[in-house]
C-alpha cells in the first residue's frame, strides 16, 4: 500500500505534459524512455562519469548482476572523446551555487620524480570520491577541477570557475628519507587559509595505511568546513535566513549538546522542511536532531521507535547518505535490537568510512553487548579519525566504559577524565570514573568524585543508570551499586 500510494505521488509530480514520464497499468508500472535523456543510451562521444548504475545492488538477483556486469564491459569499449572545458557544469545549475561546494585541486608532485606523478593523481582521485560520500558537501567532479593540472592558479580564481566555495590543495613533497603531502583547506571567497598540515605519506599507493589517511583527512575536512559554515551563519539576523542558512544554524545549536538547544535546532529544521518540503538534508537532521533530544533526556521506548521511524524516513530520503543508516542503527541499539544495529551501523561505515560518529556508536554496541575488547579498537578508529571533533568527549566515555568492563581501571579513569574535562556535565563519565576509582580500591579518590558528580549534575539520580541498554542488565546493576557507599 506505502508503494502504491508513493508510485501515485510521483506520478503527480512527473506526469506533467502530454505524455506522462511514469506510465502504468493494473500490474506494472514503467518510465516512458522517449522522454527521459539516458547518458548511457548512444552515449555519441561524451565522457561518463563513474560506472552504470553505480552502488546499486539487488539482493539475490544473481541475473540482474550479471546483466550489469555485462553492460559495464560493454560501455567501457565505447570510446569517448575528450571536450575542451570552458564552463563547468556543475557550476552552472542555480541549486548548486547555493550549495557550500569543494573542488580537490589536482596535487602537485614537486619531488623531481615522475612515477609520482601518478601517485599525487591517485591521492586526489582517492580524496574526491571520500570526501563524496559526506552527501551534505556537493563535490566538483575530478573531470572539472582536473582541468587545472599543470595550470599556475591561485585558489581563488580556481574556486570562482568552479563554483566552489572551497579549495583543497595538496603538494607532495620530499622530507628526510620519504615524502610528504602539505595539505591546504581555503575559503575561495575570502581567499582565507581554513586550515593547513603537512602529512607523512606512505610511498605503497594501495597500502592500508594510505587508505587510513584518507579516511581521517577526510573526515578533518567535513569538520572543518561544518565550522566554517556555521559559523558564517551565525552573524546572519533569523528573519534573513534561506533554507541552507537555517539548516546550519540548526547544526550549530546541535553542538551545544543540551535539550534546550537540541528543540532549537529542531525548529530551524522544521521551518527548513516546511520551506522545502523535499529537502532530505533537512528531513536526516531532524532524525539528528531528536536523537540529541533522547540521547540527553533518556527517552523512552515509545520516543525511541518513533526515532525510528524518522531514522527510516532519512534513509529514503537518501539512500547513500550513512547518517540516516547511522540513526536507525542507534535507535536498535537502544530497543536492545543488537543484530538490527550491528547491520545498519555497519552500512553506515560502508557508506561514509570517514563517519567519526558511526564508529563510535559501532564501539558502544559491541561492548553494550559485552564484547569490550572489540569495542576498543572500533573506538580507536573513531579517535584517529576526528581527533578535535566535538563529540570526543562521547567517544572517551565509551573507551572509559569498554576499560572499566575488562579490569583496566586506571585506563578507565583516565578516559572519563578526558570525557569530563571536554563536557563537565557528562553524568555517564562521572558514573564511570566512580565506579574503576571504587573497584581499583581508591575509596576516598571514588567519594571525591561522587561528590564531584552531585555538584556538577545535581540533578542526578543512580536510576539514570538503567536507561543504559546493556544486553545483560548485571552491567546496569554493576554501575549502580560503584556508587553506593
Amino acid at each position: 500500500a506505502s508503494l502504491r500510494r508513493e508510485l501515485a505521488n510521483l506520478r503527480g509530480v512527473l506526469g506533467s505534459g502530454p505524455t506522462a514520464l511514469i506510465e502504468s497499468d493494473r500490474q506494472r508500472v514503467w518510465i516512458n524512455l522517449d522522454r527521459a535523456h539516458i547518458d548511457a543510451r548512444g552515449l555519441d562521444g561524451a565522457r561518463r562519469d563513474g560506472d552504470l548504475l553505480e552502488g546499486l545492488d539487488i539482493a539475490g538477483e544473481d541475473g540482474f548482476e550479471d546483466w550489469l556486469r555485462e553492460e559495464r564491459s560493454r560501455l567501457e569499449q565505447i570510446p569517448f572523446t575528450a571536450r575542451p572545458v570552458s564552463k563547468f557544469a556543475l557550476a552552472a545549475l542555480p541549486e548548486f551555487q547555493s550549495l557550500p561546494a569543494l573542488a580537490v585541486l589536482p596535487f602537485s608532485n614537486l619531488t623531481g620524480d615522475l612515477a609520482l606523478d601518478i601517485y599525487a593523481e591517485g591521492l586526489a582521485e582517492d580524496l574526491i570520491d571520500r570526501m563524496a560520500r559526506l552527501r551534505w558537501l556537493p563535490i566538483i567532479a575530478r573531470s572539472s577541477s582536473f582541468a587545472f593540472r599543470g595550470l599556475d592558479v591561485d585558489a581563488r580564481a580556481a574556486g570562482k570557475e568552479l563554483g566552489a566555495r572551497y579549495v583543497f590543495e595538496g603538494r607532495v613533497k620530499p622530507i628526510g628519507g620519504g615524502i610528504s603531502l602539505a595539505a591546504s583547506l581555503s575559503d575561495s571567497e575570502t581567499g582565507q587559509l581554513i586550515w593547513s598540515n603537512r602529512i607523512n605519506l606512505p610511498k605503497e599507493h594501495q597500502s592500508d595505511a594510505l587508505n587510513q589517511l584518507i579516511t581521517g583527512l577526510a573526515a578533518t575536512l567535513g569538520v572543518k568546513i561544518e565550522q566554517q559554515e556555521q559559523s558564517l551563519v551565525l552573524s546572519k539576523p533569523q528573519s534573513d535566513l534561506n533554507v541552507r542558512d537555517l539548516i546550519w544554524r540548526g547544526r550549530w545549536y546541535l553542538n551545544n549538546l543540551s535539550r534546550k538547544s537540541a528543540a532549537k535546532a529542531r525548529q530551524c529544521f522544521e521551518e527548513a522542511l516546511a520551506r522545502e518540503p523535499g529537502s532530505s538534508e533537512a528531513i536526516i537532521q531532524l532524525a539528528i536532531a531528536r536523537f540529541y533530544e533522547l540521547w540527553t533526556g533518556r527517552g523512552s521506548a515509545e520516543e525511541i521507535k518513533e526515532l525510528r521511524q524518522m531514522a527510516q524516513r532519512a534513509i529514503i530520503a537518501d539512500l547513500e547518505d550513512a547518517r540516516g543508516h547511522m540513526i536507525a542503527g542507534i535507535a536498535e541499539m537502544w530497543l536492545r535490537q543488537p543484530l538490527r544495529a550491528e547491520a545498519l551501523l555497519a552500512r553506515a561505515i560502508e557508506l561514509n568510512p570517514s563517519q567519526f560518529l558511526a564508529y563510535g556508536q559501532m564501539g558502544s554496541l559491541l561492548y553494550l553487548r559485552g564484547e569490550p575488547k572489540k569495542a576498543l579498537n572500533v573506538l580507536e578508529t573513531a579517535m584517529r579519525l576526528s581527533p578535535n571533533d566535538f563529540n570526543l568527549f562521547y567517544v572517551h566515555g565509551e573507551m572509559a566504559m569498554a576499560h572499566l568492563m575488562v579490569g583496566q581501571y586506571e585506563q578507565a579513569v583516565s578516559c572519563a577524565d578526558l570525557a569530563i574535562m571536554t563536557r563537565q556535565s557528562y553524568w555517564y563519565a562521572h558514573v564511570v570514573k566512580i565506579n574503576a576509582l571504587k573497584r581499583f580500591g581508591d575509596r576516598a579518590g571514588a567519594e571525591q568524585a561522587s561528590h564531584e558528580l552531585n555538584v556538577t549534575v545535581p540533578q542526578f539520580d543512580p536510576a539514570h543508570t538503567d536507561w543504559l541498554p546493556f544486553v545483560d542488565p548485571a552491567w546496569n546493576e554493576y554501575l549502580r551499586d560503584g556508587l553506593n557507599f
